[in-house]
Order: C-alpha cells, then structure tokens, then sequence
C-alpha cells in the first residue's frame, strides 16, 4: 500500500487542531501539522495528538506553510498527499473516499455541498467560470481539501502565497494536462466563519490573470477558449491592478 500523509497548516487553531490530528491518523500512516507562527498552544497540542510538527516563525501564510509541509511530507517517504485544514471545515472520516479517487486521477479536489460564509461562496462562483475555461473538470477552486500523488508535486509545486497558492495548484494542474477529479465533502454545520477579505479576493483574480495571460499561447486549449481568457485577463488586470496598487499606497 502507498504511503499517505496529511499536510494541515495551522495558525492558532489550539481550539480544533487536536481532535483533527486524532481523526486524521485513523486514516492515514503520518501527520504533519505545519505550526505558521502561532501565539497559542497550536504546536504543542497537535503533537500531543500524534502529529509531527513544523514550526515556521514568524507567520508565513498558507501557501507558504503548505509548500513547506508538502516538501517535508515527500521527504519522509509520502507517496500520497493528503491537504487538509486545522480548524475543523473539513470532516477527516471523507480522506479516504479523496485517496479513492487517485486510482483514476492525478490530483483529487474536494468540492464543498455548502460554503461558510457568502464571500467564500462568491469567491469560489466567480473563479469557477474561469477555471472551467481552463479545465471543465474543476468543481471548487479554493477548497484546501485535495489528495494527489507525490509524483505529480513537481508539476503542482508554486511559490504564491495566501489563497494564491491553492488557485496555482489548478492553473499548474490544468496547463499540465493532469487528471484531475471532483470528490464531494461537507462542510459541518457549525463552521460559519470566514476569513477572506474582499482585498483577498481581488489579489487572488489578478493572480490568475498575470499567471494565465503571458502562457496562453502554450495551453493547448481551443481558440474560443483563449479568446475568452485573453479578453477576461486583460479586463481583470484593468480592475485589480489599480486596487492593490491603491491597498499599497495608503497602508
């Protein structure tokens, strides 16, 4: 059997990242939990759960932590990688249905039945039309869910940061010709909090549209379709460019 480790970053999670750690190990051979610079007991109570931790300090951000706990995954032996979150969204008994999915995939993408909060759902709903021009397989673009087999993490690994990085896993993913699959997870009941602010968002789509607009050329995608994503990055950088360039003068 292949060797499956999850990958959780946290950022003061002290209150979730242990019964996490606890459900996940029913699943899988080893726990990494990246510790992003916490100022609680995140670090500690995710190794009393059987976790191996990464401490990174100061805070690195997501992107950040996931790339550095992927690495360190690969290097102790993963032959699957599971990603995950610490804060309780994601239900660990769904992990196993995520590894399934690779026996006729190259990168599993968990795809929510609900959002917790309306900015997410919006977020996720504007995005999805893009990447779908890319890719009609993609479901759910910033669900940190995903399960993928170590080969592929060359291809997948990015240096973005933020929710950034898990939007360059897809654009990777897709330019790529991966295999990719869309395995249903729910959300529980009690998680309705978010934490993507409206800068968040914005920085995310002129992400995209910088990574997507000078490689269109080499994506092997119907003329229709590069026509589209040529005019809609064009139009997203005309938008973005201006606000983060205004989020950065008056900081």
């Amino acid at each position: 059997m292949s060797a499956v480790f999850a990958v959780i970053p946290a950022h003061n999670e002290s209150a979730t990242v242990g019964a996490v750690v606890s459900q996940v190990l029913r699943h899988v051979d080893h726990v990494l939990v990246v510790d992003d610079g916490s100022r609680d007991d995140t670090g500690a109570l995710a190794e009393a759960a059987g976790a191996e931790v990464v401490t990174l300090s100061p805070n690195r951000g997501k992107g950040t932590a996931l790339r550095i706990g992927i690495q360190a995954a690969i290097e102790r032996g993963a032959e699957i990688v599971v990603t995950l979150d610490a804060d309780g969204e994601h239900d660990p008994d769904e992990l196993p249905a995520l590894v399934a999915a690779l026996d006729e995939a190259d990168l599993a993408l968990g795809v929510r039945d609900e959002f917790r909060s309306t900015s997410r759902r919006f977020a996720n709903g504007l995005a999805l039309w893009w990447f779908r021009q890319l890719d009609p397989a993609i479901d759910d673009t910033i669900c940190g869910y995903r399960a993928f087999r170590a080969s592929v993490a060359p291809i997948i690994d990015n240096h973005a940061t933020g929710f950034a990085y898990e939007h360059e896993v897809l654009l990777r993913a897709a330019a790529a010709g991966l295999r990719l699959r869309s395995v249903p997870v729910r959300i529980p009941q009690t998680r309705h909090g978010g934490h993507v602010t409206r800068l968040e968002m914005v920085r995310v789509a002129r992400h995209f549209s910088r990574w997507v607009l000078p490689r269109l050329a080499e994506l092997d995608l119907p003329v229709g379709r590069k026509a589209t994503l040529a005019a809609g990055c064009a139009a997203g950088l005309l938008v973005t460019e201006p606000v983060m360039w205004a989020s950065r003068r008056w900081r």
